[in-house]
C-alpha cells in the first residue's frame, strides 16, 4: 500500500525515498532511522516496481 514517503538517515543505507509499506528495502530501515519526506533523494526501484 502507498505511503507518505520517507528515507533513512543512515549514511550507509542509500540515497532513496520510499513509498510502500511492504517495500523490501524500506522494511530494513529501523524506525529511528525513518525520516519523512524525500530529501530529494531518487525513488527507490523496489517500490517502483510496486506501483
Amino acid at each position: 500500500m502507498k505511503v507518505a514517503r520517507y528515507y533513512s538517515s543512515n549514511p550507509s543505507d542509500p540515497d532513496v525515498y520510499h513509498d510502500h509499506d511492504d517495500c523490501p528495502t524500506g522494511k530494513q530501515i529501523p524506525w529511528y532511522n525513518k525520516q519523512s519526506g524525500d530529501n530529494g533523494y531518487r525513488h527507490c526501484k523496489d517500490c517502483e516496481e510496486l506501483d
